[in-house]
């Protein structure tokens, strides 16, 4: 198994989402945690799990979604009806016996094959996918003490249809934690990118996980890269995990920094 290697970071309050004008902003939501990545297959899943892991652990009710989804399949709701969800609802809702979590509010706004020429011809309306999106987070929010959000791809996933990570990010009122492959130089410059698209909405990034590190460079990495992060962007370097595990264990100490992100 991996190991985990904490940086010590200070305690950030999601209490208090960051203000910003949208129409779209679900109402006084509870504190909301949108995990997102510079690209596909870095890591937001599983830091996703990790996080989830870890909120549960102090909160009794720790809500789920995903906004905008692309891989998706079939479930039953609790009332036995047939939808369609992202397939990583279903992992979280499943594995973490998420009962309070309706699957219908779980995954708003999914974009199987098609959906961008229907939304280029009018077919589909801006107005109806913010909609969807307030409405479930609303819905989440409401019966939960606290909600974790996962993005899709990178930061500008979604925005041919107008719902980007960011934007996406920016109706829930919530703020990142944003993911990246280990490095320092290649890995800053992604990050800054897809930081740009989130401060374009108004969102803040409150912190950095560095995912696939080779053993021999953690502690340079760690130690470089959460300078970096502090001098440039006054945020902390939250976590560093190994390139050398195929996945990761539910009893990995995530709780150590996921929870401060909640103050």
């Amino acid at each position: 198994k991996g190991a985990f290697h904490r940086h010590q970071p200070p305690l950030l309050s999601l209490a208090q989402p960051g203000a910003f004008a949208s129409p779209c902003r679900s109402p006084m939501p509870q504190p909301t945690i949108f995990v997102a990545a510079t690209r596909q297959h870095v890591g937001k899943t599983t830091v996703s799990l990790a996080l989830m892991s870890g909120l549960q652990k102090r909160f009794n009710k720790v809500g789920f979604l995903k906004p905008v989804g692309q891989q998706h399949l079939p479930v039953r709701d609790e009332s036995g009806n047939q939808l369609r969800v992202d397939k990583d609802v279903q992992v979280m809702k499943e594995y973490f016996k998420l009962d309070h979590v309706p699957y219908s509010a779980m995954s708003p706004v999914i974009i199987p094959s098609g959906y961008t020429a229907r939304y280029i011809d009018g077919e589909v309306s801006n107005e109806a996918q913010c909609a969807a999106i307030r409405r479930a987070h609303e819905t989440i929010s409401s019966g939960s003490d606290v909600v974790l959000a996962e993005g899709t791809g990178h930061v500008g996933v979604g925005s041919v249809v107008e719902v980007s990570n960011a934007r996406a990010a920016a109706m829930m009122g919530a703020e990142v934690v944003l993911v990246a492959n280990g490095g320092i130089g290649k890995a800053f410059d992604e990050l800054e990118m897809n930081r740009m698209m989130f401060a374009h909405e108004g969102v803040r990034v409150r912190g950095v996980v560095l995912n696939k590190v080779r053993p021999d460079k953690v502690e340079y990495v760690r130690s470089k890269m959460g300078r970096l992060l502090e001098q440039r962007w006054g945020v902390p370097l939250l976590g560093v995990y190994l390139a050398i595990s195929p996945h990761i264990s539910p009893h990995l100490p995530i709780s150590r920094w996921g929870v401060p992100l909640l103050g």
